[in-house]
């Protein structure tokens, strides 16, 4: 790990233990690519978490196996960085890569203490919602028209009606003009919530392909039995599954060398241990199916 990667873990680890989460550390061998760097926990709110110093370094299966896993298990993906295209990220702001929130530490600090952040980075500049329910109210409360509000934003009266119909992202300009109107209520901001509705949104139009075929016949399997499953490549975890329980489970077989097995057991166990999921290794993957067969006809007995 280098220098300004290691900084960057210690500074997000130190700003969730300060703020009451459980963390954990996920090992891997050396040089290999990894999707979840650290793991965290404060109730039931659950964090998944790669660092990266360039948060374009991270590719779209490891952000893919990132926010899955992240959903099996009602947690929320984030992406930890500290630049993209050579350029600083900015603070308080929720930028994206391939569906995942990318944050700065301080960012992500404002999350999980506030639980809310007002900006967000789009195509073309920064943009913030506006909550159109409370524009509306705030507007008849001031006894103000449509064509009045066109005339202090310099935007047409029809701009001002969409605003009004349903939540609308404005640029960042135009909402602070609203905000010196009417205050900052009417603000909708971004808190964990909405930024896993907007994950589950991504996962659902990623296209990834396994390249495992004995995983990718499971997750087959699983889901036609009603049993929600991810696979992962790059994570301790080959298999999340939900089923009565949230389980992880790993394989033996799914190690490259015997000398990594001690890794990925124990990236198990703290994965187990923090998130609060039951954990499973096995040796054999084509007994994962059977497993779930079983229990599914005990439950039904």
């Amino acid at each position: 790990m280098t220098r300004s990667i290691q900084k960057l873990t210690d500074e997000v680890s130190d700003a969730l233990r300060s703020r009451g989460f459980k963390i954990g550390f996920l090992e891997y061998p050396v040089n290999e690519r990894k999707s979840i760097d650290l793991i965290a926990r404060r109730g039931n709110e659950k964090l998944l978490i790669k660092v990266s110093y360039e948060v374009d370094s991270v590719g779209h299966r490891e952000a893919y196996e990132l926010s899955a896993i992240s959903d099996v298990f009602g947690g929320l993906g984030i992406l930890i960085g500290k630049k993209a295209k050579k350029k600083e990220l900015e603070d308080f702001v929720v930028y994206e890569r391939h569906g995942l929130p990318a944050l700065t530490p301080e960012t992500l600090k404002e999350l999980i203490e506030n639980e809310k952040v007002y900006v967000y980075a789009g195509r073309g500049g920064y943009y913030v919602r506006i909550d159109s329910r409370k524009l509306r109210e705030k507007r008849e409360e001031r006894n103000m028209s449509l064509g009045d509000i066109a005339y202090l934003l310099g935007v047409s009266r029809k701009a001002v009606y969409e605003y009004e119909r349903s939540s609308m992202n404005l640029s960042l300009t135009t909402a602070l003009k609203l905000v010196e109107i009417f205050g900052e209520d009417i603000l909708s901001p971004l808190g964990i919530d909405e930024l896993r509705k907007r994950e589950r949104s991504a996962i659902s139009k990623a296209k990834i392909i396994l390249r495992n075929a004995k995983l990718k016949r499971i997750v087959y399997e699983l889901n036609r039995m009603g049993i929600k499953t991810v696979a992962t490549e790059k994570t301790p975890v080959d298999l999340a599954v939900k089923s009565k329980d949230e389980i992880a489970i790993a394989s033996k077989e799914n190690v490259s060398y015997p000398e990594h097995l001690g890794l990925k057991e124990e990236s198990l166990e703290i994965f187990s241990k923090v998130l609060n999921v039951r954990s499973m290794m096995i040796d054999d993957l084509k007994k994962v199916v059977e497993f779930f067969r079983r229990d599914r006809l005990r439950r039904e007995m």
